[in-house]
């Protein structure tokens, strides 16, 4: 039988009481696998996973794209494209992996899923997704929208293509590597600035109460946080890049499912590994990026393995320490 925390202990936590916790870190025995929990960039399921992603993408636009870009274009005006189309693509992405995670949640369906579940002892209850879902519906129409004027006010700006013209698969490609520095450099720097003393307490603790992070969770954040480190380095990628809309629509697709899938708390098969930023909702102060580079450079990486042998190695040295301690008193 699967223990589960109750809703009461779902509170705001210690930052650091848990890297000496041997409660809060399971033995392997309570995981099932070991498994890393270090985020190596580029793995096989966000190689698998993504490939499909694009190559959906791409199909439509060859079998669909042009007939149906040419009645959206005739259809609507450039502002109702950007705004409408932008919102109505963040929100059905956003919502559909949400609904599907929260069924396996809430009802364990389908059962054979669960065992998947990095954090087991941990069960989600209703009042884990109620107590989000203000926040984030909030985060989506009060900061979503605005950012969402701002956006097209930039796109204008730098010229980004509205027209005819559909993108190609080596224009994405190329683009994309520019929209993965931004995302880097910008959730990293801005994340990790969140998680400063003086910034943690009132703006960034908030999104912590999830120990045991959950899709919703991705956005349950306070709303200078989200315009910072989740819209606007997913966001500013495409408007350097001068990317057509349906590449900015693209790159939002997958920059929120990667978000979701980073709290969705299972690391199902052929989908990218969300160990990572799990490990970071359990300790606080490791993996900080979404792809890994700059905790390797920074020295911010991190696996409960590490942190586990850390430990084991300070009691060693402690052991020790003793033993030659009691020795010399005896002689």
């Amino acid at each position: 039988m699967v223990a589960t925390v109750a809703s009461s202990e779902l509170k705001h936590e210690d930052p650091n009481q848990y890297l000496d916790d041997n409660d809060q870190i399971p033995v392997a025995d309570e995981w099932g696998p070991v498994v890393s929990h270090h985020k190596a960039p580029f793995e096989v399921g966000d190689v698998f996973f993504y490939t499909v992603l694009i190559s959906l993408f791409f199909g439509g636009l060859h079998l669909y794209g042009e007939r149906f870009w040419a009645h959206i274009l005739a259809t609507y005006s450039k502002p109702v494209i950007v705004l409408g189309g932008t919102f109505l693509v963040s929100e059905i992405g956003f919502w559909f992996w949400v609904t599907l995670l929260g069924v396996l949640d809430l009802y364990q369906f389908p059962k054979s899923f669960w065992r998947y579940k990095i954090q087991p002892l941990k069960v989600p209850t209703w009042d884990w997704y109620t107590k989000a879902l203000w926040v984030v519906l909030q985060n989506q129409f009060l900061v979503g929208v605005p950012t969402g004027l701002l956006l097209y006010k930039l796109m204008e700006w730098r010229g980004n293509p509205i027209g005819m013209e559909l993108p190609t698969i080596w224009e994405v490609a190329k683009e994309s590597i520019g929209f993965l520095v931004v995302e880097e450099i910008g959730f990293y720097y801005g994340h990790r600035l969140f998680h400063h003393p003086r910034l943690y307490k009132r703006f960034h603790k908030q999104h912590h109460l999830y120990t045991a992070p959950i899709g919703i969770a991705a956005i349950y954040c306070h709303p200078l946080e989200h315009f910072m480190c989740n819209l606007s380095p997913l966001l500013l990628g495409p408007v350097f890049m001068k990317s057509h809309v349906l590449t900015l629509w693209l790159w939002i697709t997958i920059g929120q499912t990667n978000a979701i899938n980073s709290h969705c708390g299972f690391h199902l098969p052929l989908f990218p590994s969300p160990l990572a930023h799990d490990y970071h909702h359990e300790v606080f102060n490791k993996n900080y990026g979404p792809v890994g580079v700059l905790d390797w450079l920074h020295g911010t990486a991190g696996s409960r393995e590490a942190t586990l042998e850390k430990k084991k190695q300070r009691e060693a040295v402690h052991a020790q320490k003793t033993t030659k301690a009691q020795a010399q008193e005896r002689s």
